[in-house]
């Protein structure tokens, strides 16, 4: 991206500024060692049955650890070792999920390209206010907080909350790049672009899968994927 309107920015900073009423949730269950972090505490604490989280909170399960949420009348179920940011438990349209897209892209390029573009928001929620740091618990080095945080992405797509998945991979893919291999992520991403009826977007991040060490059946999946999408296209 080498140059970007005014327009296109002012857009993007209104749409950033602008809240989005989210529902808070209920937990229904837990079983072992669940927490949750509220607000912009530092602190984590023992998630317990009855409990209310609201979106600026976070969730993280241990090990053998699980819990049951009523979010909006439907169950989510937290398994174990992730970090669920509760922000992310809303849906975005197609027109929102590409509009934090460019912004997400925006933050990936290196500073000295950026110039004298004017600084753009975050895409996501994140304890504290603007800040590039990801919730971590208590004794997590850098590289095990985000690693929960991408195990917690699969939460997300299993529940269909797609776009606020795709821009949390990407997001903790940027931070963190020696998951880069974390391939059953990013062809969650891939899918999620899919069901969200983005062909171009999920053709281009099965083609970046392809240059990677995948597994024979994900060879196998990563080439079909390729193909059908571009019959697609032609079609």
């Amino acid at each position: 991206m080498k140059t970007i309107t005014m327009m296109a920015v002012t857009l993007i900073l209104l749409f950033a500024v602008a809240a989005t009423a989210l529902s808070q949730a209920t937990v229904v269950s837990v079983r072992g060692d669940v927490q949750v972090r509220r607000g912009a505490e530092e602190s984590w604490r023992p998630l317990a049955v009855g409990d209310v989280v609201k979106p600026e909170d976070s969730m993280l399960s241990g090990k053998r650890a699980s819990a049951v949420l009523s979010v909006g009348g439907t169950r989510l179920t937290l398994p174990e070792m992730v970090i669920v940011d509760c922000a992310d438990l809303r849906v975005l349209t197609q027109e929102e999920l590409l509009l934090k897209l460019a912004m997400e892209g925006i933050r990936a390029l290196p500073q000295q390209k950026r110039g004298s573009e004017p600084t753009i928001p975050r895409t996501t929620t994140v304890h504290g206010g603007a800040s590039d740091e990801l919730a971590a618990p208590a004794g997590a080095d850098g590289t095990q907080r985000s690693a929960l945080q991408l195990n917690g992405t699969k939460v997300l797509h299993a529940h269909g909350f797609y776009a606020t998945m795709v821009l949390r991979a990407k997001e903790v893919l940027r931070l963190a790049p020696e998951l880069r291999r974390r391939s059953d992520v990013r062809l969650l991403v891939a899918d999620a672009f899919e069901r969200m009826r983005l062909s171009s977007e999920a053709l281009a991040e099965y083609r970046s899968l392809d240059k990677e060490r995948l597994t024979p059946a994900e060879r196998s999946l990563v080439e079909r994927k390729i193909a059908e999408l571009r019959k697609k296209q032609k079609g």
